[in-house]
């Protein structure tokens, strides 16, 4: 596994040309049938990385993989029946997604600056762009793109994300107008972390 993710270690996330070409071909190499059940079942035995799956009412979060320097994870998401498309936010992280099964649209809002800087009401949200993402789908979002997901139930993706680029990243919630900020695991209390934690029982079930 170490031979595919290598030319992540030395990824440029800043550049966006550079992560798109050389995470797509990651990705695509970790997706065969093989090497993604060689990930799962190394995922289910080692403790470190089950502590960081997570569960939450709109999808699975599987940590197929954390790099010792956390400089990229690779990860699973499997999108459950609650759509998430009215909770625009935007990411700490670059990222780079594959679509394994399923479809789902793709709602563009703007940048987080356009939010911040007019302080905008949630409710007044409207997408500039809405994009139909099938199988087999891949795309790079930067950091500070803000956007939503609808999926289809049960649909599955392949997520690889670079280091954290900022503390924290803002929830808008279309439907109550509220809007919050959320922050890395480090800044969670006790309670929080054991709230989302997937059980092993969970995944197994899952996959």
């Amino acid at each position: 596994m170490e031979c595919f993710l290598e030319p992540l270690k030395s990824l440029d996330w800043n550049n966006l040309e550079e992560v798109k070409k050389i995470s797509k071909e990651v990705l695509i190499t970790i997706s065969s049938p093989e090497i993604l059940t060689s990930l799962i079942n190394s995922m289910l035995g080692n403790p470190g990385l089950l502590d960081l799956c997570e569960h939450y009412d709109f999808f699975d979060k599987l940590v197929l993989y954390r790099d010792k320097e956390d400089r990229f994870r690779l990860r699973l998401h499997i999108f459950l029946s609650e759509s998430h498309k009215d909770r625009p936010h935007y990411h700490r992280w670059v990222y780079s997604t594959l679509v394994l099964r399923g479809e789902y649209q793709h709602l563009i809002y703007g940048t987080e600056d356009e939010f911040h800087n007019r302080n905008v009401n949630p409710k007044e949200m409207d997408p500039i762009m809405i994009q139909e993402v099938y199988q087999e789908t891949f795309y790079t979002l930067s950091h500070n793109v803000v956007h939503s997901i609808d999926a289809k139930p049960f649909t599955v993706t392949l997520f690889l994300r670079g280091p954290a680029l900022k503390r924290g990243f803002m929830i808008f919630d279309r439907k109550t107008g509220r809007k919050w900020w959320e922050y890395g695991r480090e800044a969670e209390t006790i309670e929080e972390v054991k709230r989302k934690i997937a059980s092993q029982e969970r995944l197994r079930m899952q996959i």
